[in-house]
């Protein structure tokens, strides 16, 4: 049994008159407060800062923004009214069956989110591929949202797979927000427009024989042994099978390394690389080399585009080298998964 949410309405609260928002650091309490009185279902404290809200007229600041849009779409929801500046609701306190009860799911995600160390660009990815949800409205829902968007609004706009993962989950979880619906469209369409331009550009070479090809972005190095590095290769079987490849060369000019594994350090978070075999050659210097293709590949390459700090670790014989991954690696991996997408969403 719930109280019912239409005790309150923002119409039995004066409006503060249109001003110009706080700075950041005053915003973000009032916001913070907001996310607060939602999870909590505070109707009456959420009335009191919605109106605060409102009443901050126009707002450059787009972190602020959507922020304020989003406590006070989700405050006229919990409210009851479509429009609490203007309706006008009969106070009334009667205890009412819950019309959708809360998806179970939900409670696993929110635990998952609320733990220590949770991977929420994990979460997020999972909650947007999770086609059996139907979450209705309640404070897990409420709670697990303002998670995913503390989580979205610091990521740049540049990364726009992790945002789209994001929104998409938002939207999951609240499928009537237009904001979130237009964030999902907007990031689609940033990735699919990214994806023609780098798949257009690509370096392709084929071999003669069987028509089978590898392509790489024109910001991968186009010879082996110029430095360490990173990247994404799109592969063609010569049948119309394509795949991507996450390639890892090591190059030097004082020795064999004589690489057996290699390691990722992802800000702190440590992975093995799944290569099955090492490559080596040399000429004035030497260079070592391994890959990893299908979902791992795309995997792997995603977590090491949006980490803040990547490094590498070749593990040889009887010593080690270290790569940290340049933004420019970050960036060709984030083009090439998104040339890859696009590729697979056109056939």
């Amino acid at each position: 049994m719930y109280r019912s949410l239409i005790a309150f309405t923002l119409s039995t609260v004066p409006l503060i008159p249109a001003q110009a928002a706080p700075d950041a650091e005053q915003a973000g309490v009032v916001l913070r407060n907001c996310r607060a009185q939602i999870a909590a279902g505070d109707v009456e404290a959420l009335s009191q800062t919605a109106a605060e809200v409102r009443g901050w007229g126009e707002i450059e600041d787009d972190a602020i923004r959507m922020g304020a849009e989003f406590c006070l779409e989700i405050s006229s929801a919990q409210l009851g009214v479509a429009d609490a500046a203007e309706t006008t609701v009969t106070p009334v306190d009667v205890d009412v069956p819950a019309e959708n009860p809360e998806d179970p799911r939900l409670r696993a995600y929110l635990d998952e989110a609320e733990a220590d160390g949770a991977d929420i660009p994990d979460i997020a990815a999972r909650i947007a591929q999770d086609n059996r949800m139907e979450p209705g409205a309640g404070p897990e829902r409420d709670a697990l949202e303002a998670a995913l968007l503390a989580h979205v609004r610091p990521i740049p706009a540049a990364q726009a797979q992790a945002n789209l993962n994001a929104y998409s989950a938002l939207a999951r979880l609240n499928p009537d927000s237009e904001i979130y619906a237009a964030k999902v469209r907007q990031y689609t369409d940033a990735l699919h427009a990214s994806g023609r331009r780098v798949l257009n550009s690509l370096r392709t070479t084929t071999e003669e024989f069987d028509d089978s090809s590898w392509s790489r972005h024109p910001s991968s190095p186009r010879y082996q042994d110029i430095r360490n590095y990173v990247t994404l290769y799109l592969l063609d079987d010569g049948d119309g099978s394509k795949s991507l490849e996450l390639f890892l060369n090591y190059t030097s000019r004082d020795g064999w390394l004589f690489v057996q594994s290699a390691l990722l350090n992802l800000d702190g978070e440590e992975l093995r690389v799944p290569t099955s075999r090492w490559f080596r050659d040399n000429d004035t210097e030497i260079w070592e080399w391994a890959s990893v293709t299908g979902p791992r590949a795309i995997d792997l390459a995603e977590r090491i585009a949006n980490a803040d700090r990547a490094v590498v670790r070749f593990h040889g014989q009887d010593f080690y080298d270290d790569h940290v991954v340049t933004a420019t690696e970050k960036r060709v991996l984030r083009e090439m998964l998104a040339a890859w997408r696009y590729l697979k969403a056109s056939e």
